[in-house]
């Protein structure tokens, strides 16, 4: 796929449409655009197959919102983060469509749960993608404000609709998790090179 992406970007440097010092800015863009687009394709024929399509939309829209300024755990590859995305898809959507005893006691505590520790830690950053202070301002400031804005939606829609209420709440959830998930890693990380210092 890269290899495509890397023609694709040629043909354009070769034919003047871009000069070749932005090359690698457009090869970057192509790559993230194709990524977003086959992601939301997946998100798209899941829903399809589950017969929520519009929750699921609901789902991916709060979710890609919230977690691009929140940040989060990473998968070490692209074919593990494809998978663990579907996963997490199709558990929401399990979710929206079950029925039972406590379910929304159940999704408010753990959606409350998760957006403290969101407002509290976020952003979360990677060593891919290091943040400077004045950034890790700016995206904490955003990341607090679509938490707070997402808690209330979810909230509201548990009056009106409760599955769209359950898609809102489940990307807070899901984000949460992931910084649980994050803190594990890092945890995990810290032990093996302090291991590895004292070897």
């Amino acid at each position: 796929m890269r290899k495509l992406f890397e023609r694709i970007v040629d043909f354009m440097e070769e034919n003047g449409s871009i000069q070749s010092e932005y090359r690698d800015i457009y090869l970057f863009a192509l790559q993230t655009v194709a990524v977003y687009a086959f992601n939301i394709g997946t998100g798209v024929v899941i829903g399809a197959v589950f017969g929520e399509l519009l929750y699921c939309m609901i789902f991916l829209i709060a979710f890609m919102l919230l977690r691009q300024e929140a940040g989060g755990y990473h998968a070490p590859g692209w074919m593990s983060c494809y998978f663990l995305s579907c996963g997490i898809l199709v558990l929401t959507l399990l979710w929206i469509k079950a029925e039972f005893a406590y379910q929304t006691c159940l999704t408010i505590a753990a959606a409350l749960a998760a957006g403290m520790g969101i407002f509290l830690f976020a952003p979360l950053e990677d060593k891919n993608k290091p943040l400077e202070e004045a950034e890790k301002k700016v995206i904490g400031k955003k990341a607090r404000i679509i938490v707070v804005t997402e808690l209330i939606l979810g909230m509201v829609f548990l009056a009106v609709n409760q599955r769209a209420a359950y898609a809102v709440l489940g990307a807070v959830i899901w984000c949460g998790v992931s910084y649980l998930a994050w803190s594990v890693k890092r945890y995990t990380e810290k032990n093996g090179k302090s291991r590895e210092d004292n070897n």
